[in-house]
C-alpha cells in the first residue's frame, strides 16, 4: 500500500516506526482471478525461402555421399517490357517483379512527372524485395528480381531491340 508523504517524512527522521514489509503485501489477494504466466514463448525463424532452406537441410554434404547428381540449368526467363502511359502500370511492373521476371521500364516517351514516379517506385520495389535496378540506356531501366540473373543471350536479344546500349 502506498503510505503518505506524511508517513514518509515521519519515517525519515525516525519519529515513526515504519511498518514491516510483511505488512504491506497483506491486503493483495492472493486469488486475483488471473493464473501466473511463467512460459516463455517459443520464437522461430520464419524465411522467405523456405523451400530453400528445406532442400540446404535434406541435401547431403560433398564429403558425405560420393554420387554424381546432375544438376539442372535453371529455367530461361523472359524479359517484360514497359513503356507506362500512366502511374497504373506500376502495378503491372510489380506484379511481373514478384513473380521473379526480369522488367524493362522504358521512360523515353514519358512524361517527365511520370518518369520521376515510376522511377521512385521502382527503386522501392527493388530495395524491397532484394532486387536490382540497373541503367541500360537513356530513360531505361532494368530490374532484376535477387534471385534472377539476365543472360548473355538475353542481353544479345534486347541489344537487337535497341534497348540494350551499355556505357
Amino acid at each position: 500500500m502506498r503510505e503518505s508523504f506524511w508517513r514518509r517524512t515521519l519515517n525519515y527522521f525516525k519519529l515513526a516506526e515504519e511498518e514491516p514489509v510483511d505488512s504491506m503485501f497483506e491486503d493483495l489477494d492472493e486469488d486475483d482471478g488471473f493464473e501466473d504466466f511463467d512460459q516463455t514463448p517459443t520464437v522461430r525463424k520464419i524465411t522467405r525461402y523456405p523451400d530453400l532452406d528445406r532442400a540446404r537441410k535434406t541435401s547431403p554434404t560433398a564429403s558425405s555421399s560420393s554420387t554424381l547428381r546432375s544438376i539442372t540449368p535453371p529455367p530461361q526467363v523472359k524479359v517484360h517490357i514497359v513503356e507506362p502511359t500512366s502511374f497504373n502500370d506500376c502495378q503491372q511492373v510489380a506484379d511481373k517483379f514478384k513473380s521473379d521476371i526480369p522488367v524493362i521500364i522504358n521512360l523515353q516517351r514519358s512524361d517527365p512527372d511520370l518518369s520521376k514516379r515510376f522511377i521512385d517506385f521502382a527503386s522501392g520495389l527493388t530495395y524491397g524485395l532484394d532486387g536490382g535496378m540497373q541503367k541500360i540506356a537513356e530513360k531505361v531501366f532494368l530490374l532484376t528480381p535477387s534471385n534472377v540473373e539476365v543472360s548473355a543471350e538475353e542481353r544479345r536479344r534486347l541489344q537487337e531491340k535497341g534497348f540494350f546500349n551499355q556505357f
